[in-house]
């Protein structure tokens, strides 16, 4: 049963609450009768609003777990804005001359911030800033939406709301900040074990301007791929996940004070190192709905959330099996278990280059190698540098390299042994190199202006690409009876501007029947597509020295879209991103498949490479590709014993580092080394050389 509880006092009381920090004091009115809060209540939460603040706490009934609210200036929420004279400043919400907290009724209240209190103690007259906190009848959900806004005199440029909510407390609370960027990430909260010293990274985040920014939705490889995010302890976690059509940005601080621990004056900083993820909502551009859920979770972890997210993903129709994909287009069949082999013969997109191509007798000598000698039981193949032209034109074949029927030939041997080739395409690049660069097929503002000119792979309107794939691709098809299809570039983001055409495009090639493909991976695009490639590294951005990799993405949608990994993150790489057997033992643990990429004189050297792919990754990912991946747990301090269950009754131990470990079981796992249960309960275990030396 919810109730509202609100006591009014016997008098009338005016508080004056002093604003500091600049030359000029003013005095803050905040116009309410009585200090109690408003309640909101259910058998799962209790949320306190304070009159005096628009704050809001929440506890967690079953955990006891008590979320605050921003515990750095008690702020409701930070509002940025400029004046007349372009001054930008952010203004706390909680300072406004006038804040009004008034219950609507049992589940839901209404916050007004009216007047912001500027830096110098003049009064922002005219802007207001208004919220609606409801809560769920029956489960332990509140939803925040931002209803009003108004700029007065100023401009409105964007919004924390709610700020620094739902925190931890670096080295007291044992947690995590859980962020959606590709795969997924989590970002503990307290010192831990790190090989090699990486923790002084995470320690010295602030020095290296490495724990505080923020991510775009839905965007290229940077972003976050999912509309959620949370924070959780060894009591509860708390998930946000926007409603459908919001566009916030998602503002990250991992283990940073906000400022300089000490300063040139001999000051400490007051604040408490603290880790938050706020909404930043945009007034400009692709504003959006205002509108973030927070679901708490007794007990919860990142796995708990994602599966939270799960359900509301499949009521958004964004989850459609692999095993309906599958009874719709057999070939999806030829997946599970693939290693997915790019060939690079020409850069940029996809013109031959002198000295990188190859000739399509050498394609097909390759993929005969692949399952004449090496064994390999699924591939997928696909080859750049075949066409004569540059994207996003995409034909005709290179007869140079030996025309259609060469290519032909290769196609029809992957076809022979259960692989399948795709070929690659770009409708959104628009290159100077090309001898028919045109600015015909570019965006352009209401203006007729042209707009994206400096971003080479984004300059093609997505209201012409579906024209450019409708010029060739039926044809190509035809021609070499291709089964499959990549999709480059176009798909890697999903935004507001432009979705229609990126839409009549996803529908079209879907339409064509083939297995379909694309970069990155947005779940918008699920529905559409059999496979994403790229979802798998970070690269060295500035969350990936103080992150873990989690599987968030195949939590939700491992039984949905079949995961490779990243054409520009080689597999060959010994790097931080591409050592190979980290990538194996990730691979086998997250249940995606594995890509090889490589130029043709490169092929004898990736030999090792495919073999172990083959041997070990393949039967995981075979046997798990339509499975749900259930669970994934760290199991030891320093994250590199994971472990993982999928609905199939696969089971995968694996230790992605060099040191030996015992588990809580007693078993110890050597560095590098894994065990895998299959559902007929047999177990292959073993584990890879650490030392690279030469026996």
């Amino acid at each position: 049963m919810m109730n509202l509880k609100s006591i009014s006092g016997l008098l009338v009381i005016f508080y004056l609450v002093s604003f500091s920090g600049s030359a000029n004091e003013s005095n803050v009115v905040i116009d309410n009768f009585n200090v109690d809060p408003i309640i909101l209540e259910n058998d799962a939460i209790k949320v306190s609003v304070d009159k005096l603040s628009g704050c809001f706490t929440v506890v967690e009934k079953k955990s006891g777990q008590i979320w605050g609210s921003d515990p750095w200036e008690n702020a409701a929420g930070l509002l940025t804005l400029s004046d007349s004279k372009g001054k930008k400043q952010t203004v706390n919400l909680s300072k406004s001359k006038k804040i009004e907290v008034v219950g609507k009724d049992a589940a839901t209240v209404i916050i007004r911030f009216i007047d912001p209190v500027l830096e110098d103690g003049s009064v922002a007259t005219g802007v207001i800033i208004g919220s609606q906190l409801t809560l769920s009848e029956n489960a332990a959900k509140l939803d925040v939406l931002v209803n009003e806004y108004n700029q007065g005199s100023f401009r409105l440029l964007d919004l924390r709301y709610p700020s620094r909510q739902f925190s931890l407390k670096t080295d007291e609370d044992k947690g995590a900040a859980v962020i959606p960027q590709k795969q997924g990430i989590i970002c503990p909260s307290y010192i831990f074990p790190m090989n090699g010293g990486r923790f002084c990274k995470w320690d010295d985040a602030t020095y290296n301007n490495k724990s505080v920014g923020s991510l775009e939705l839905f965007n290229n490889g940077t972003g976050l791929t999912m509309p959620w995010w949370g924070t959780y302890n060894e009591k509860s976690a708390v998930v946000g996940i926007l409603e459908e059509g919001s566009r916030p940005e998602m503002q990250y601080n991992i283990n940073n004070n906000g400022q300089y621990l000490f300063n040139s004056k001999g000051q400490m900083s007051p604040y408490q190192r603290i880790v938050f993820l706020d909404p930043i909502w945009k007034f400009e551009g692709e504003v959006g709905k205002m509108a973030i859920s927070y679901h708490f979770l007794p007990g919860g972890n990142y796995v708990d959330m994602a599966k939270t997210y799960k359900k509301e993903a499949i009521k958004k129709g964004y989850f459609v099996s692999l095993k309906d994909k599958a009874a719709r287009n057999p070939n999806v069949n030829k997946l599970p278990g693939a290693i997915y082999f790019g060939v690079y013969g020409g850069y940029p997109h996809y013109v031959n280059m002198p000295g990188m191509a190859f000739t399509f007798d050498q394609l097909t000598d390759m993929i005969r190698v692949v399952h004449d000698e090496l064994k390999v039981g699924n591939a997928f193949f696909h080859a750049w540098g075949t066409f004569s032209n540059f994207v996003p034109n995409n034909w005709p074949i290179n007869e140079d390299l030996g025309g259609i029927s060469k290519l032909k030939a290769a196609v029809d041997l992957t076809k022979k042994y259960g692989y399948l080739y795709s070929s690659y395409h770009a409708y959104s690049p628009m290159l100077e190199n090309d001898p028919n660069f045109t600015t015909d097929l570019m965006v352009r503002d209401a203006d007729g202006k042209l707009e994206n000119t400096g971003s080479r792979w984004a300059r093609v309107d997505p209201k012409f690409q579906l024209g450019l794939a409708k010029k060739s691709i039926e044809k190509e098809i035809a021609a070499l009876g291709l089964q499959a299809d990549i999709t480059d570039i176009t798909f890697a983001a999903y935004r507001e501007s432009g979705k229609e055409g990126r839409h009549a495009l996803a529908k079209y090639i879907d339409s064509l029947n083939l297995v379909n493909g694309t970069e990155h991976g947005q779940e918008q695009w699920i529905p559409y597509f059999d496979m994403f490639e790229g979802m798998t590294y970070l690269e060295d951005r500035p969350l990936s020295v103080i992150s873990h990799h989690a599987p968030l993405f195949n939590l939700v949608y491992h039984d949905a879209i079949a995961n490779f990994g990243k054409i520009q993150d080689p597999d060959n790489e010994v790097t931080a991103n591409g050592d190979f057997r980290i990538k194996a033992l990730r691979s086998m643990l997250f249940g995606r498949g594995t890509t090889i990429f490589f130029a043709p004189y490169e092929f004898e050297g990736m030999r090792p490479m495919i073999k172990m792919a083959n041997e070990l990754v393949s039967p995981v990912h075979r046997e798990t590709f339509f499975s749900e991946l259930l669970t994934h747990e760290y199991l030891s301090a320093d994250y590199k014993v994971q472990r993982s269950y999928f609905s199939s009754g696969t089971e995968v131990l694996a230790n992605l580092g060099p040191v030996t470990q015992k588990i809580a079981d007693g078993t110890s796992i050597p560095g590098y080394g894994y065990r895998v249960t299959f559902k007929d309960s047999t177990e292959k275990s073993g584990h890879f050389k650490v030392s690279l030396m030469a026996d």
